[in-house]
């Protein structure tokens, strides 16, 4: 059966937008706002994180992140604002407990989108992976030159 609607709100969409249709559509499945089919969920995808890491600086030896530039989700949702956590602060959250995350940019959804969960290794490395080897690892995060928090 073919959806008529979804296919003026589409043409609609376009018309007003300087985005392909699909994009909007695709943000909206993303945020849980509609599902696959494009019915309305009444939900919005929450992120069940303390902190989202979106950039790491590496120490001068490579095995050890220094700073992690992170998104601070308020009620579930990522902000616009990044702080930086020190390697210190980031080993004490994950010591207690709490859910820290990789987040990337997707850049045609123009958003943030949920990554891997991040943990601390028992040779006391912080990873997304599940390998214990030597040195932390958070995929393909980039690097950051510059820190916000001072020299």
């Amino acid at each position: 059966m073919k959806n008529q609607w979804l296919d003026e709100v589409k043409r609609r969409l376009e018309e007003e937008s300087s985005q392909p249709s699909d994009v909007g559509f695709q943000r909206l499945r993303e945020q849980g706002i509609i599902n696959e089919r494009g019915e309305v969920t009444g939900h919005l995808r929450r992120w069940d994180a303390f902190l989202a890491i979106t950039e790491v600086k590496y120490a001068n030896s490579a095995e050890k992140s220094a700073v992690f530039r992170c998104l601070k989700p308020v009620f579930g949702m990522p902000g616009a604002a990044t702080i930086d956590v020190s390697r210190d602060s980031m080993l004490e959250y994950l010591t207690q407990g709490k859910k820290v995350i990789t987040a990337r940019w997707d850049d045609r959804l123009a958003m943030w989108k949920e990554g891997c969960e991040v943990h601390l290794s028992p040779k006391g490395f912080i990873r997304t992976g599940l390998a214990d080897d030597m040195g932390d690892n958070l995929g393909s995060l980039s690097e950051f030159k510059q820190s916000n928090s001072g020299p």
